[in-house]
């Protein structure tokens, strides 16, 4: 059976997994309440479902042309999904997003992987702030969410960029606050050369400041 390509962003990761052993994000945990505790596993649970979810919408929607897209590709890209959760109490509680920062670019510099790979470009943070909005997330919940959804509530995390472009008259302050239903719009556009201050300036007032998708 004859499909059509992915869209391009899709079909750049299909193929650096040809030499990567997975993808997905780090991520930092900051805060370490009780709340946070309990909440966590749940939180994580809920981050992964967005990304599948949005994964397989794209498949869906591209599967309604006419010749559609291979599901294999889909289904292969998820089997190699594989996130990195850091959550050290005695280091992270209560530190800032340039600590993170500093902590995320030594771990990379470390393997000498430096802007190798989107995994590579950016990470994470789940804090005190974003924790609170995203309590009532859950995996069964998402599954009852329309596409508009993304825009009628405050669900947040903060993924912050590696060696971003600043300087001191510049609004982008290196990082953003993200929907978790954004977050596979968010990898794709962070692909080679891309910064996250496209995506940054991509946001309107209806967002609120959060980013929600291009």
């Amino acid at each position: 059976m004859t499909f059509a390509p992915p869209p391009g962003s899709t079909a750049e990761l299909h193929n650096r997994l040809q030499t990567e052993q997975h993808w997905g994000y780090t991520i930092y945990r900051t805060t370490f309440s009780a709340q946070a505790d309990a909440a966590f596993p749940t939180i994580l649970s809920y981050i992964d479902a967005c990304i599948k979810k949005s994964l397989f919408s794209e498949c869906t929607s591209y599967s309604q042309d006419s010749l559609g897209v291979d599901p294999a590709i889909y289904e292969g890209i998820w089997a190699r999904y594989q996130s990195t959760v850091i959550e050290d109490a005695g280091r992270l509680t209560g530190t800032s997003i340039e600590s993170v920062r500093d902590h995320f670019e030594a771990f990379v510099e470390g393997q000498d992987r430096r802007d190798l790979f989107n995994s590579d470009r950016m990470c994470i943070v789940i804090d005190e702030e974003s924790l609170l909005t995203l309590l009532d997330a859950s995996v069964e919940g998402l599954e009852a969410e329309g596409p508009t959804h993304v825009h009628e509530t405050t669900r947040f995390l903060k993924v912050l960029e590696a060696w971003p472009t600043v300087d001191e008259y510049d609004s982008f302050p290196g990082w953003m606050k993200c929907s978790p239903r954004a977050l596979w719009d968010l990898w794709k556009m962070m692909g080679d050369g891309e910064e996250m201050r496209n995506s940054w300036v991509d946001m309107d007032e209806m967002d609120e400041g959060v980013y929600c998708g291009p």
